[in-house]
């Protein structure tokens, strides 16, 4: 995991793949790019191929704004998250245009559903009307789609995550260190005989969170006793749902990890349904801080991230180096554990 060390490196300035040289790698002209990508006039079908192939071996992107328009400075700034489902994308979305709108830009928004097909998609859709500066969830996306958002040539913040090494800058937090600190808070408690219930199979930063508390538990010769998925995005209902089944199969846990605060409330519903004193019983820990759980009978026990500082400083980010200032090529945000009464 790469670790920032606080001093801002200098962005290194990312030339946008031009027509010219599609055509030039293609060895066509550059009106047969043009028609290729236009799909008009007579192209052989050998050569469409052959430009089509190098389009995507440069991750060049057609510019749909005609004229005059296309060399235009565009105010609008290209923002991709996997949801609006729940308050920790809304809230990160507050941050972000409350300091774009401050000055003088604003967010065009896609919704990916965690899916890196969708999300390439969006990136190549977005890309063609020619925004400024581009904001995009977490570091994990298609190749395809890093080599287009490498030769965009416009300021990129991959926020959520810092755990990897971005394409060009990241705002967020270190999702395995969010693992770790629960981690040590339920050996701290005492809890021996733990569960975890979440949601792996698109979120990537849930599994680095996982695998963080996992190597904490590896650290004191443990391992979870109970382990059960979600199959669909996490709400309330599945958590309420997931964390019945899973003492169905496990009745003797000491306490249950959530990867994410809206499923342990669901947890904490089915609690308070089954009458299973909390955390007398059942200690259960989350993520997120997100409001609801804070506002519980028992304030759920979780590690706060600053959603809203992710957004505005992001949106930050973004706004300096348009203005041609030097940023910090990773911001980490602080992590803080919150210990509520369940646990």
């Amino acid at each position: 995991m790469p670790s920032n060390n606080g001093k801002p490196k200098k962005n290194q300035k990312r030339e946008q793949t031009t027509l010219r040289e599609v055509a030039a790698a293609a060895k066509v002209s550059e009106m047969t790019v043009s028609r290729v990508l236009r799909q008009t006039g007579n192209v052989s079908d050998k050569t469409r191929a052959k430009v089509l192939a190098v389009v995507d071996a440069l991750g060049f992107v057609p510019n749909k704004i005609a004229g005059s328009l296309a060399t235009s400075t565009s105010n609008l700034i290209a923002v991709i998250v996997p949801s609006l489902q729940n308050q920790v994308f809304t809230e990160v979305l507050a941050g972000l245009t409350s300091h774009l709108d401050q000055h003088g830009y604003k967010a065009v928004i896609g919704i990916s559903d965690y899916d890196q097909d969708k999300e390439e998609e969006l990136i190549r859709s977005m890309l063609s009307w020619r925004p400024s500066g581009f904001i995009v969830s977490n570091l994990s996306h298609t190749e395809q789609a890093r080599r287009i958002l490498k030769n965009a040539g416009i300021p990129l913040v991959e926020m959520m995550d810092t755990t990897a090494e971005p394409i060009d800058s990241s705002v967020g937090v270190d999702h395995y260190a969010a693992g770790a600190l629960m981690a040590h808070h339920f050996m701290e408690k005492g809890y021996r005989r733990l569960g975890y219930l979440g949601w792996n199979k698109h979120d990537r930063t849930a599994r680095k969170r996982f695998e963080g508390f996992n190597r904490v538990l590896a650290e004191y010769g443990m391992a979870f006793e109970g382990l059960m998925e979600f199959d669909r995005p996490p709400d309330i209902a599945i958590g309420k749902d997931g964390l019945f089944n899973l003492l169905i199969d496990h009745p003797d846990l000491e306490a249950v990890y959530f990867p994410n605060d809206v499923a342990a409330v669901g947890g904490l519903f089915h609690c308070l349904e089954a009458k299973i004193n909390v955390p007398g019983s059942l200690a259960i820990g989350g993520f997120s801080g997100l409001q609801i759980g804070q506002l519980m009978p028992q304030p759920l026990t979780t590690v706060i991230v600053k959603r809203f500082e992710i957004g505005r400083r992001s949106a930050e980010h973004i706004v300096d180096r348009l203005n041609g200032k030097i940023v910090e090529r990773i911001s980490t945000i602080e992590l803080k554990l919150a210990p509520g009464g369940t646990t």
